[in-house]
């Protein structure tokens, strides 16, 4: 009993301290980028479809005077397109849609840069999961539709360059201030199964198909703007 408690205190120690520090060196930012994914080696063996999405980062505290480094997390969406099957049978196109090998991640993202300029670059670094998911529907000769879906988990976890701009603003002065925002990553992925794209069949009202495993690395760039409150 005394144990936990003095475990209990010690975490809410170290919460107060960190939101302390947070309050201290607060200067909240966020981004918005148009992302571009690369599937790299063996997971560009089973998906050699690039990817396109998005991604929202928010900042609880940004580089600053007091301190050369900035922290929050990111939320994205990756989509490797849309896929069509034609019926063995008929010829026909059958496949309504597809939106295989699609993933959705909430990474941590800790970032060291300038800051003050109007051109700022930076290292940050990045941790997190990832949500991989496909889903197949299927028409049916009666008007009727049938669906598959095949979803996974994986760990990433990388690091990446990137540059920052001056659109709008003062830039000796971040509060309300807007860069644009450019950068490559490297993220590395754990294994997962997904939808073997290729494999899937649609046999009268049997759909037969398989799974490919493998790491999941990409190389991502993106584009958007960088806003200061």
């Amino acid at each position: 009993m005394v144990m936990k408690m003095k475990r209990f205190t010690f975490l809410l120690l170290l919460f107060t301290l960190t939101s302390l520090q947070i309050k201290i060196y607060s200067q909240p930012s966020a981004s918005v980028n148009f992302t571009t994914a690369f599937p790299m080696n063996e997971f560009s063996e089973f998906n050699d479809n690039v990817g396109y999405g998005g991604n929202f980062e928010l900042f609880f505290f940004s580089p600053n005077n007091k301190v050369p480094y900035g922290f929050g997390f990111e939320l994205s969406y990756i989509s490797y397109g849309l896929h069509f099957l034609v019926d063995p049978y008929s010829d026909e196109l059958m496949l309504s849609a597809n939106k295989a090998n699609n993933v959705t991640s909430a990474l941590f993202v800790f970032q060291i840069a300038p800051h003050a300029g109007s051109i700022r670059p930076y290292l940050e670094t990045i941790f997190g999961g990832s949500y991989m998911f496909s889903l197949t529907e299927f028409e049916l000769y009666d008007y009727s539709t049938m669906s598959l879906w095949v979803d996974d988990w994986t760990w990433n976890y990388g690091a990446g360059i990137g540059i920052k701009f001056l659109s709008v603003g003062d830039p000796f002065f971040n509060s309300g201030s807007v860069y644009v925002d450019l950068k490559v990553r490297y993220m590395f992925g754990t294994s997962a199964s997904y939808l073997d794209r290729e494999s899937v069949i649609l046999y009268g009202d049997v759909v037969e198909y398989s799974l490919a495993e493998s790491k999941t690395d990409v190389i991502t760039a993106s584009i958007g703007f960088y806003f200061y409150f």
